[in-house]
């Protein structure tokens, strides 16, 4: 069993927090229909998650032997056989479907749309330069929109954007940090180069930053609350530590490892989410509403 957990990746379900943001933003913290929901997702997500990485290290197993990091994950190592880590990849799955169909139709729909992202990933994606780094950054977003999804809440179009970018940085990093490793793990390696992907980072960051600015100062949100800008150093601060690591100790291999141990980053994210908070007015903050879905597409059409 302690192989087979290993291979799970428990650490990186961190990833899967980010449904929680319709649920804290819309300030819905006692009601306990929201919280339930918003706990059936985030347990169907991890559930989902763990499958699509048990199936990933069956197909990878050869090449990640080649590599000085995962050639100890359990399916390399040959702690869990190939076999064995499908057939719990299945059942998994099937476990995440029955989680989400317990939450409502809305968490099924974002589970498919994430198990789809992750087979074309796993299939297709991960072996092209570029499509597997937006594959993965495709996955965060889908995790955001369910979040919200399933609560009928709205999530700011300012607010996926800041995902986007901030996905795509980290994703860049992470390949930076494979290139650095001289690693021959991935065949979407070859599309890359350490000169390329450093004006990617630079480019990714920028964006994150700008996104996040222009919606702390420009969205409909900040003109609500006109003190949001006030939060803009946290994110800055963030970024900028996290280009440190990346170039002066070769760090951004495992960026979830890196949020739980470095202080810096850590309390940048502690930081912001104090801030942030501040700004939670009736149900209202940091681009996330409580109108419904129809009523916003309602105006729209008018």
């Amino acid at each position: 069993m302690k192989p087979l957990l290993h291979a799970m990746r428990p650490r990186q379900w961190t990833k899967n927090l980010l449904v929680f943001a319709g649920l804290i933003f819309s300030a819905r913290f006692t009601d306990r229909e929201s919280v339930t929901l918003a706990m059936l997702t985030f347990a169907a997500f991890c559930l989902v998650a763990s499958a699509g990485y048990l199936l990933n290290d069956v197909l990878d197993r050869d090449s990640d032997r080649q590599h000085p990091e995962k050639r100890q994950r359990p399916v390399a190592s040959g702690a869990l056989s190939p076999a064995a880590a499908t057939i719990a990849a299945v059942v998994l799955l099937a476990l995440g479907v029955t989680v989400g169909a317990m939450a409502n139709t809305v968490a099924l729909l974002a589970l498919a749309a994430y198990a789809l992202n992750q087979a074309f990933y796993v299939l297709i994606g991960r072996a092209i330069a570029l499509v597997d780094v937006f594959v993965i950054a495709s996955g965060f977003l889908i995790r955001a929109v369910a979040g919200a999804a399933v609560l009928g809440v709205f999530i700011s179009p300012w607010l996926l954007l800041c995902t986007l970018m901030l996905a795509l940085f980290l994703g860049f990093s992470k390949r930076r940090h494979e290139l650095a490793l001289e690693s021959n793990s991935r065949s979407a390696l070859s599309g890359y180069s350490i000169g390329v992907i450093d004006q990617f980072i630079g480019i990714t960051a920028a964006g994150t930053v700008l996104s996040y600015s222009l919606y702390a100062v420009q969205s409909e949100t900040a003109a609500e609350h006109p003190l949001l800008y006030l939060t803009i150093p946290f994110p800055v601060f963030g970024v900028f530590r996290y280009l440190q690591l990346v170039h002066t100790e070769g760090d951004g291999g495992n960026p979830d490892a890196t949020l739980l141990t470095d202080p810096w980053i850590a309390g940048t994210v502690l930081g912001w989410i104090a801030a942030s908070r501040r700004f939670v007015d009736e149900g209202e903050a940091s681009g996330i509403s409580d109108r419904s879905i129809d009523d916003i597409l309602a105006a729209a059409r008018k």
